[in-house]
């Protein structure tokens, strides 16, 4: 009898271990799951890939070479921009690349949603684009064209069924907040009326290129309370899409990793204390 009863204490034993093991990864995953996916690799990876898709749709589309993508932290340098230092979304005509700046795009989709975050490489895909062919207004009404072109493939993305409710509010709201309101500055990028309106005019109507006749539309679908335009205007000085607040001062999620760890590894230590006491408990039993 003494010997069933010892299996069947380390049958228990057997099965508190599994479960332990079976909490700590659990626990320690999900602590070290990234929180911000906005400009992920699988994320930017499907959007570009939708893109360039879309551009295929476009007229000469068939014929332009994708832009490449540059994803940084903090600052970049590049030949092909004539800016001593690049820290926000950016198009180089020179080595046709995307330029995209990790923070800001975490924190784009911590305001506004993720699909605010992904609509700025749509509109950096846009410039591309436009200056491939050679048709790329200059100043404010080429940051107008790029709002539109984001505005048309956001209709893409809808019709292909890759869009989730509540997206188009999101981007909305992005391209409302960049806009600005010194209109006699030379950086002059628009009103918040006028970036949300090119972004809803290229969702409408598809995007063309400047001087193409506007096909008849609709009117615009209503848009939620949240995706209002901003009641204050933004600075003059401030880049296509708002710069992270601090360059140096590290993301929230990035002590998760740490954390998780020192967690994991009290659970370990706590697991295996409770194994030893069992088996001496059992032992003492027998």
């Amino acid at each position: 009898m003494s010997s069933i009863r010892f299996g069947s204490k380390i049958t228990t034993i057997r099965r508190s271990i599994n479960w332990l093991f079976t909490a700590c990864f659990v626990f320690g995953a999900a602590l070290l799951q990234p929180v911000h996916a906005a400009w992920d690799l699988r994320h930017a990876a499907a959007v570009e890939d939708l893109l360039i898709d879309y551009i295929r749709t476009l007229s000469q589309g068939q014929s332009i070479q994708p832009p490449r993508l540059f994803f940084f932290e903090g600052k970049a340098y590049s030949r092909g921009c004539p800016n001593p230092g690049i820290d926000a979304p950016t198009y180089c005509p020179a080595d046709h690349t995307i330029y995209l700046e990790l923070s800001l795009g975490n924190q784009v989709a911590e305001r506004y949603g993720d699909f605010g975050a992904l609509s700025i490489i749509a509109h950096e895909f846009g410039h591309a684009y436009m200056f491939k062919l050679d048709q790329h207004p200059v100043g404010k009404q080429g940051e107008l064209a790029a709002d539109a072109f984001a505005g048309g493939f956001a209709r893409y993305a809808e019709m292909r069924g890759t869009l989730e409710p509540g997206d188009l509010d999101e981007a909305r709201a992005t391209f409302a907040s960049v806009g600005d309101y010194e209109v006699y500055h030379h950086d002059h990028h628009g009103t918040p009326m006028e970036r949300r309106q090119a972004f809803e005019e290229g969702y409408l109507q598809s995007f063309r290129l400047p001087g193409d006749r506007a096909p008849e539309t609709s009117a615009p679908p209503a848009a939620s309370p949240s995706a209002s335009a901003p009641s204050t205007p933004a600075s003059s000085n401030q880049p296509r899409f708002p710069a992270p607040k601090n360059q140096a001062e590290p993301p929230p999620a990035s002590a998760a990793p740490l954390v998780g760890l020192l967690l994991g590894a009290g659970l370990v230590i706590a697991m295996v204390a409770g194994v030893i006491a069992m088996l001496n408990r059992a032992r003492e039993e027998n």
